[in-house]
């Protein structure tokens, strides 16, 4: 087993050596690599890791058609691994769940981390509220199970992933995850959940609107259920 971590970044510099270093840390006993999908970050990112001249690191550099689904899915693209893990640069995403997400790969095709199962939370409150609510209404409206589709946390087989059609899921931000979800679900995929605690960022601040992204994992559910059902429809005539 091969492991690649894959890790969009933008704007990590203070923090993604010692995210990086966390992370190998927890691998210590699999064959691995991380690599680290940097948006052009004016902060200087991308050299920051290419000049720590890890053995186990690699980066790329993207210049144009940013974004973070679509640097996911070029990160995807450009390991070796049969075992991807994706998650994020600010610590978010704690280093210390890898270990057992691969283990149970030994059981499951796919396991993805959550903050709303028992023993997962967020640090804020009324965040972890709203989002509670958005995923029921993400699985109201699509009709899966999935307690946690924006975490983004998830670590799967190399086959199950390519199996899927990359056009019809990386693009947009967070909302890539509804849709990976929502493909694998109806590829009967064998998904196990784990409980996960959000982490602290520890350098900088995020880059987005909360209410902002609200709007848009709202319009991508009801465009990604809409199409669906039209697909349905003419299959059916």
């Amino acid at each position: 087993m091969k492991v690649s971590v894959i890790l969009p970044a933008y704007n990590e510099k203070e923090g993604i050596l010692s995210l990086i270093d966390a992370i190998h840390n927890e691998l210590s006993s699999y064959d691995h690599e991380i690599l680290v999908v940097d948006d052009n970050s004016p902060d200087g990112t991308y050299n920051t890791v290419l000049n720590a001249g890890l053995p186990y690191t690699r980066t790329i550099l993207r210049r144009e058609d940013r974004g973070l689904a679509k640097s996911i899915r070029c990160g995807l693209e450009n390991t070796d691994g049969n075992v991807f893990v994706v998650m994020d640069s600010d610590f978010n995403h704690q280093p210390k769940y890898i270990p057992f997400m691969i283990q149970s790969l030994n059981y499951y095709e796919c396991v993805t981390a959550s903050r709303f199962l028992y023993g997962g939370k967020m640090n804020s409150r009324a965040r972890h509220l709203l989002s509670w609510i958005f995923n029921i209404f993400v699985r109201f409206t699509t009709g899966g199970w999935i307690t946690d589709n924006l975490y983004g946390y998830f670590a799967i087989r190399r086959e199950n992933m390519e199996k899927l059609n990359y056009d019809d899921i990386f693009w947009g931000y967070g909302d890539y995850c509804i849709r990976l979800l929502y493909y694998l679900q109806n590829e009967k995929a064998n998904i196990l959940q784990v409980p996960a605690v959000n982490g602290d960022r520890r350098h900088g601040q995020g880059n987005s609107s909360f209410v902002r992204l609200f709007i848009q994992y709202t319009a991508a559910t009801l465009k990604l259920t809409f199409k669906e059902r039209i697909i349905k429809k003419c299959t059916k005539g």
